[in-house]
């Protein structure tokens, strides 16, 4: 039976130590990150992402995890991003994104802090993200065809594209030299501002995803329209950079 923490502090030493017990001195850091560490955690809704380094001699033992992770799947946490120091360096130009976003929205619960001052290239930055806006503007294509006249599901494809739109509404920002906000609404506020984005479109979207709102099939069918018509103007925006 899934028992979800009421705040994510709740478990962090607990956590903590089943990881010490395991690894000992090979444990080297562990982070918060994702709706957890920007203060948008739901009990009962939401999944707690934790960030492990280990040791890389350790890593080549993570079989011994595997209690771990079963142990706290039933507490609402995620299984976690397990890695190593020398990988994180390497895969900057890579992951540049996913590493800026942990790197702006995490919270350290033991070790030294080896996320703050990473250092993220502009130009891979700028790379992935259009790669990225590219690929995820075709998925949310495919996610209206796929959906049919369902209008639960497609407001589900909805929900999950906002989510994935996050760390790369952040990435944008960032290049921009923005200030960088933690909630999710306030990132869709910010890029809609500096990108000169439909800021309704959006804020529709939210109240659809929230439930606040449940227009009908078309209704919804033509915000989507609307909504992929931003992301475009996003992309060619991007692509200009």
């Amino acid at each position: 039976m899934r028992k979800s923490p009421q705040t994510p502090d709740e478990i962090f030493e607990a956590y903590v130590t089943d990881w010490r017990t395991t690894y000992g001195h090979d444990l080297e850091a562990v982070a918060l990150y994702g709706s957890g560490a920007r203060g948008e955690y739901v009990p009962g809704k939401s999944d707690l992402n934790f960030f492990i380094v280990l040791t890389s001699a350790a890593i080549s033992n993570l079989r011994r995890a595997v209690p771990i992770t079963e142990k706290w799947r039933g507490h609402a946490v995620a299984v976690p991003l397990v890695t190593t120091r020398q990988y994180i360096q390497n895969s900057l130009d890579s992951f540049p994104i996913e590493f800026l976003d942990i790197k702006q929205h995490h919270r350290l619960i033991f070790g030294p802090e080896v996320l703050k001052d990473l250092e993220i290239s502009r130009d891979h930055l700028r790379l992935q993200l259009e790669r990225e806006l590219k690929g995820k503007l075709l998925h949310l294509r495919e996610g209206l065809l796929s959906s049919g006249y369902a209008r639960e599901e497609l407001r589900t494809v909805l929900n999950k594209s906002l989510i994935a739109f996050m760390p790369l509404f952040s990435a944008l920002l960032y290049l921009k030299n923005e200030e960088l906000p933690n909630k999710l609404r306030e990132v869709f506020d910010k890029v809609a501002q500096t990108a000169a984005l439909d800021q309704d479109c959006f804020n529709e979207l939210f109240r659809v995803v929230s439930a606040e709102a449940r227009p009908y099939r078309d209704e919804l069918w033509q915000l989507t329209d609307r909504y992929i018509a931003q992301i475009e103007k996003l992309t060619q925006l991007v692509d200009k950079m």
